[in-house]
């Protein structure tokens, strides 16, 4: 429960504002200059990170962030390896300090550590207001009452002071951050799984970004499919996934357990399983593998279906700032192009699909608008992966209004392989020096344009000492 946040000033008066964007303005004295992200949990179980938007830290030590959002979110700030968090919600609005690290402190440069964060409060009732005080109660309980005497009696009498004193607060996100710390607390009493199962799992809804629900969900479900395999019940397992390597089939073995009768709940715990396995070789990698892909294909969940694609990704080899692979391909009249040559000057994004691809037909629908207002600063460039360039040159010319670069992917499968293409369209953002941005990159529906934005935009000037400032 320990948050990293400190709270500086508290001004006691209603959070409004008609603002669509959520706005965060800090100070970062002593980061001047240095880029400042703010990235988010893709999930709660691969734990991939994203970063939703960036600024630069001016002269002053100040830095302006914007950016939309649906609901709360836990949200981090990076700045290097210094890191803060705090909860953001729509409309929000926020000042903050982004304090320098501990210099009396050492702090191995190879790993994120924890700086202060102070926010400036405009509420009582705004989620980063309610976490704190909450917390504060929670670690007072923890330190003067459980750890003397570890009784259920005495977690249940906290449990309805907790809710009496809230009692007027309608957050239903905080309400459930009381209600899964406590949960995480019970489960650590040795609560029994059916009880705990029965009040906190069973005919409730999945909290996919409530970090608590989560930490709760994914501590009662910990090593969930490999412990069941190894039961009387579970015993086909090992067969359904290693041998048939079947979704299907795993989940109707899965679904034995007297726990995993809902099909939502049971498919999530599958891909957190079979996310836990890759790694303690409790069944075979490949048929892992298979069985996500087969869950972004015919999943009904599309949380589920972008968790289990999260997971494929943290498998790769390729990683945001890692190296393209090169690769010199031709386009419908047979003269080559390079990576080399297709990114000097310009940011690259780069798409793979195959004239079949329904998918990706609707996508590429998207894409000349964004070529009109980025066009000059991105190259947008297509590979085919169908098998000749005689398919390039037909789809080029049943699509004349699509007059952006395509290539033919004559390698034999050594790109797909390279670029580990595991699903088509597949998209990669790429940097003049030829590092990833993003891997694999949103696709034209989704947010990429912000990330368009984002690399795209006017920077600050960086004034060196002695140089003359215009004022």
């Amino acid at each position: 429960m320990n948050k990293i946040i400190l709270i500086a000033n508290i001004f006691l008066f209603p959070l409004f504002s008609h603002a669509q964007n959520v706005t965060i303005k800090g100070s970062a004295k002593s980061y001047e200059y240095q880029e400042i992200g703010l990235w988010i949990n893709n999930d709660y179980i691969s734990n991939q990170q994203k970063k939703l938007t960036y600024t630069v830290v001016d002269s002053l030590g100040n830095f302006t962030l914007e950016f939309n959002t649906k609901e709360i979110q836990y949200v981090t700030l990076k700045v290097d390896k210094n890191i803060s968090s705090l909860y953001i919600e729509p409309k929000g609005d926020y000042d903050v300090i982004f304090f320098p690290p501990d210099s009396t402190t050492y702090h191995n440069p190879n790993l994120e550590h924890d700086v202060k964060l102070s926010i400036r409060l405009r509420s009582k009732t705004e989620i980063n207001s309610l976490t704190m005080d909450y917390d504060n109660r929670f670690d007072e309980f923890l330190a003067i009452t459980y750890l003397r005497i570890k009784t259920q009696a005495k977690i249940d009498s906290f449990k309805i002071a907790m809710k009496d004193f809230y009692s007027t607060v309608n957050n239903v996100y905080f309400k459930n951050y009381i209600t899964y710390s406590i949960a995480s607390l019970e489960q650590k009493t040795k609560m029994s799984e059916k009880k705990l199962f029965v009040e906190y799992l069973s005919k409730k809804p999945i909290l996919y970004s409530n970090p608590e629900y989560m930490l709760f969900f994914n501590d009662f479900f910990k090593q969930k499919i490999q412990d069941f395999s190894m039961s009387k019940l579970g015993t086909p397992m090992a067969f359904q996934i290693n041998d048939r390597g079947s979704f299907s089939g795993t989940m109707e073995v899965l679904k034995r357990d007297e726990f995993l009768q809902n099909d939502t709940l049971c498919e999530l715990v599958l891909i957190k399983g079979l996310y836990e396995s890759y790694y303690d070789n409790a069944f075979k990698k490949p048929s892992i593998v298979a069985i996500l892909k087969q869950i972004i294909e015919e999943s009904k969940i599309d949380e589920h279906k972008r968790i289990a694609q999260n997971i494929l990704n943290s498998f790769s080899k390729l990683q945001v700032g890692g190296q393209a692979p090169f690769f010199e391909l031709p386009d419908k009249s047979g003269l080559t192009h390079s990576l080399d040559e297709l990114r000097t000057n310009k940011y690259l994004y780069l798409m793979f699909y195959d004239i079949n691809c329904s998918a990706c037909q609707q996508q590429m629908k998207i894409i000349p608008s964004l070529i009109k207002t980025y066009g000059d600063r991105i190259a947008f460039v297509s590979i085919s992966t169908d098998k000749t360039n005689a398919d390039l040159k037909n789809f080029q010319t049943k699509n004349p209004k699509y007059t952006w670069l395509f290539l033919s992917d004559n390698s034999l499968g050594k790109l797909k392989s390279d670029y580990e293409i595991k699903s088509l369209p597949t998209y990669f953002l790429i940097s003049p020096d030829g590092k990833f941005i993003q891997v694999p990159a949103e696709s034209p529906d989704e947010d990429i344009d912000r990330a368009f934005y984002d690399i795209t935009k006017i920077k600050p000037k960086v004034h060196g000492i002695g140089d003359k400032k215009n004022h």
